[in-house]
């Protein structure tokens, strides 16, 4: 994949010109990577997607290390689409949906995702949809076909705490990254000239030292301002910094007061170390802070008590159906059926004869209720703590595997 960068001169302040030229490049490689890392934002506009006249084909293939191997995940793929196909009996539209399996081979067999456990594919040539997602989780191999892409298995990669940026800083260079559960993206590089080789001789000894500590805020700028816009372009919630001690409080000094509050400890890896390398070394901080955050959601649960939250499975669907729902937390490993009413979409802990709420007999099992809450919740816009951890997990036990801190 390539990485786009930025040179940027010595003393060059940080103007609004510069700032766009940071802007564009991080858009770029938002829209341009092969594989993209899940997004709140971008799986809404997935979800707002239809199509009617020609079904959307969504896959979703498991991608461990055994099947990374010498394209050992053809396999796997090749009975998903002799499934797919088998039950299509127009010639035509079984042509059509070949086609679009032979696309997503095509791409599998140019790139797999450097890292991650599984990647999903949305594509439908008619409307002109192609959209490859590099999956986290290890979600079971699947494909659907409808008007519209199928997203529930990726309701649980959407936790507001697991998305990070990285930045690797230098006084010549600096990478930025996303990461999102283990899974690192590598988005911009900049460089900039050694501040020592920069100043010439001439001149006193103060005035060089000065001159290179003018240069180092100068690039420390940039470098604060480019992770703050690659935080917004793809909905980090944590940076987390690696670099010189000197250099990462001149950052840390230049960024917003409400991002430093948001910076995690830091982690030290070479400049140049792969991004493997990258998600390895920034393992141990992201998840200080994802079981710090997973606490402080839980025991915030505990402490509202019933005015402002709600505790157990069915008292939360019934606020997220009446739309109090401001932040949901679920148990990572809870999953079980449960009913929804087609009527008034409803959703139900456990089958029953009518819907409580409309009373309509229209009621239908559904395989992982969880999910469906999840996926009600990025409907809703609602915050997501999915809590993964240990301690976080024994702490939530005490309200249930499913709970909600209220709008109202």
């Amino acid at each position: 994949m390539n990485i786009l960068s930025l040179a940027v001169a010595g003393h060059e302040h940080y103007r609004p010109e510069l700032r766009d030229k940071v802007a564009d490049l991080l858009r770029q490689q938002a829209s341009g990577v092969s594989y993209h890392l899940p997004t709140p934002t971008g799986l809404r506009a997935l979800a707002d997607i239809a199509s009617p006249e020609a079904p959307i084909l969504s896959l979703y293939l498991q991608l461990d290390a055994q099947r990374r191997a010498g394209h050992a995940w053809r396999s796997a793929f090749n009975s998903l689409r002799a499934a797919t196909l088998k039950p299509i009996t127009d010639q035509r539209k079984w042509q059509a949906m070949k086609g679009e399996f032979d696309r997503i081979a095509q791409a599998l067999d140019d790139e797999l995702p450097a890292l991650g456990r599984g990647v999903a594919f949305f594509v439908c040539r008619q409307c002109k949809l192609w959209q490859q997602i590099a999956i986290s989780l290890a979600l079971p191999d699947a494909t659907y076909l409808g008007p519209k892409p199928y997203l529930r298995p990726m309701a649980r990669t959407l936790d507001e705490q697991d998305r990070f940026v990285i930045a690797l800083v230098s006084q010549e260079f600096s990478r930025f990254f996303v990461s999102q559960i283990g899974q690192v993206e590598e988005v911009l590089q900049i460089s900039a000239p050694n501040p020592h080789k920069v100043i010439r001789e001439h001149g006193q000894r103060e005035q060089k030292d000065q001159s290179v500590l003018d240069q180092v805020r100068h690039v420390a700028r940039i470098f604060a301002h480019a992770a703050e816009l690659a935080l917004t372009q793809f909905e980090g919630r944590w940076l987390l910094l690696s670099g010189a001690t000197q250099l990462r409080a001149e950052v840390m000094r230049e960024l917003p007061k409400s991002l430093q509050q948001r910076v995690g400890t830091a982690f030290s890896v070479e400049i140049h170390a792969r991004p493997s390398a990258v998600a390895a070394a920034a393992d141990p901080a992201q998840r200080s802070i994802e079981e710090h955050e997973e606490m402080a959601t839980v025991q915030q649960l505990i402490d509202s008590g019933p005015a402002a939250s709600v505790w157990g499975v069915q008292p939360t669907l019934s606020a997220l159906r009446e739309g109090r729902v401001k932040t949901l937390v679920v148990d990572d490993k809870f999953a079980a059926p449960g009913a929804r009413c087609r009527n008034c979409l409803a959703l139900w802990q456990a089958m029953q004869p009518t819907c409580g709420v409309c009373g309509s007999d229209a009621m239908e099992p559904v395989a992982d209720v969880a999910e469906r809450a999840i996926e009600h919740a990025l409907e809703e816009k609602a915050a997501l703590e999915i809590v993964r951890s240990q301690q976080a997990r024994q702490l939530l036990t005490r309200i249930g595997p499913m709970a909600a801190l209220l709008r109202w």
